[in-house]
């Protein structure tokens, strides 16, 4: 019998799809106005007039999902440490498979991947349905286009930060294979917008979120032309972002929840290894010289990464307190797609000069000094990598760089600042349960870890 596997987990759609829906449509002043049958099942749910339930649904699971995951991969990103002994594993990489709870169920659950596997789910079945009723549907390629946008983030999500992936007891999938169908329902999505866009709960401009995930997958696949064309799309004002509120704990923004308020946690300084800094670790005090250079503690502070140490110690006793400053309520909306991106993956594809104009172009964005230095390739693929860290602090994208880019991992040497023992976790394994209840997958065999 399957226990808590992702694809059953998915299929449960009736009563979880309406209350979920709800936070998103703002359909009802109170969750108590709304009626539900007492015994609904999934038949007398997929009727033509779900289809924005359906749709709602899937970005309902969607950032709950996002906003977990963007506070526990942050440990994976070396952005914080712990001070306590709750969530252990992420902040040690010995967190190698995401929980299997459901999403954000209390102040230590894990559960992420379920609900980005329900959001997965929930997008492909009203794809699905809304392309059977067709006319029937108001706005249908609309929802039809939000539907394919955020299976592709579904898709993306996972094909950056998984090691494996099986949909619905399929076969394993490597991470290129998953990339690649991420790209095919971001392309669905553009295909219905054809020369339309939309606004969505999340952004005011739904085409250029397909897009900048499409460019996303099509960096990560190799594609840099495809990847350029897609990026250099997207205006200077486009974000797209998890909308967050105080109502309840799905809609939290966790980060803030985590740093700020439970204090299981502190911002982490850098991480020393066998005797040396690791490039691209640490988050307190991060300036910028006045020759543009990433610095520590010498010259401009760096307003993206807004850190401050509080003058006291965690529950631990030991672990200082450096507090995030980035958001300042559980209220506050994560961003998860913004021009700032697009024009760090057109750095990347270009190189050079060109990397560094664009560079600048986001500095005066912050009003921090312009690059002058080397534009040699190594000296900009540094540069970009920092960009990128700074710019996305507690946004959920720098575990992807960090994979696809192969930078340190301790892979089991080593121990943290509380002298723990590191773990082996790089790239993310399946909860257990996908490996023993699937029929494609050989007997005993239970993943890379």
């Amino acid at each position: 019998m399957q226990n808590r596997t992702w694809w059953a987990a998915g299929r449960r759609l009736a009563t979880t799809t309406t209350l979920l829906a709800v936070t998103v449509l703002g359909a009802c002043d109170s969750i108590l106005e709304v009626e539900l049958p007492g015994n609904l099942t999934e038949g007398d749910l997929l009727q033509p007039e779900s289809a924005p339930t359906l749709v709602n649904s899937a970005i309902a699971d969607f950032e709950c999902s996002y906003s977990m995951f963007t506070v526990l991969t942050a440990a994976m990103e070396d952005a914080w440490w712990r001070a306590t002994g709750y969530w252990t594993g992420w902040a040690e990489y010995r967190q190698d498979r995401p929980g299997t709870a459901e999403c954000a169920l209390d102040d230590t659950n894990t559960g992420w991947a379920t609900g980005f596997q329900k959001s997965r789910f929930l997008a492909e079945t009203a794809h699905e349905k809304i392309s059977e009723w067709g006319s029937e549907i108001e706005n249908s390629q609309q929802l039809l286009a939000t539907a394919a946008t955020y299976a592709g983030l579904v898709y993306q999500v996972f094909g950056e930060t998984f090691c494996e992936l099986t949909v619905n007891t399929g076969p394993l999938m490597q991470p290129d294979e998953v990339l690649a169908i991420s790209e095919e329902w971001f392309t669905k999505a553009l295909n219905h917008m054809g020369g339309n866009d939309y606004s969505i709960v999340s952004t005011t401009s739904l085409k250029q979120l397909a897009l900048l995930g499409r460019a996303r997958v099509r960096l990560a696949r190799g594609d840099l032309v495809g990847a350029a064309e897609d990026a250099s799309q997207i205006s200077p004002s486009f974000v797209a972002y998890v909308t967050r509120d105080s109502s309840v704990r799905p809609r939290w923004n966790h980060v803030y929840r985590q740093l700020n308020v439970n204090g299981y946690s502190a911002v982490a300084g850098p991480v020393v290894w066998e005797g040396s800094i690791v490039p691209f670790t640490g988050y307190r005090s991060l300036t910028i010289a006045p020759d543009g250079t990433p610095t520590v503690a010498n010259g401009v502070p760096d307003p993206r990464v807004p850190v401050q140490f509080m003058n006291e110690f965690l529950q631990d006793g030991v672990t200082d307190n450096y507090a995030q400053l980035k958001y300042t309520s559980t209220a506050d909306p994560i961003p998860m797609a913004r021009w700032a991106e697009a024009q760090l993956i057109l750095a990347e594809v270009e190189g050079g000069q060109a990397a560094v104009n664009r560079i600048n172009a986001l500095r005066d964005v912050h009003s921090l000094p312009h690059y002058t230095g080397p534009t040699d390739e190594t000296s900009i693929r540094n540069l970009i990598i920092e960009e990128k860290r700074r710019e996305f602090f507690f946004e959920g994208r720098f575990l992807a760089e960090k994979l696809r880019k192969d930078l340190w991992f301790p892979r089991g040497v080593g121990s943290n600042h509380k002298a723990v023992r590191y773990g082996m976790t790089t790239c993310f394994a399946m909860p257990l349960e996908e490996y023993q209840n699937n029929p494609n997958i050989p007997d005993g065999y239970e993943g890379p870890y």
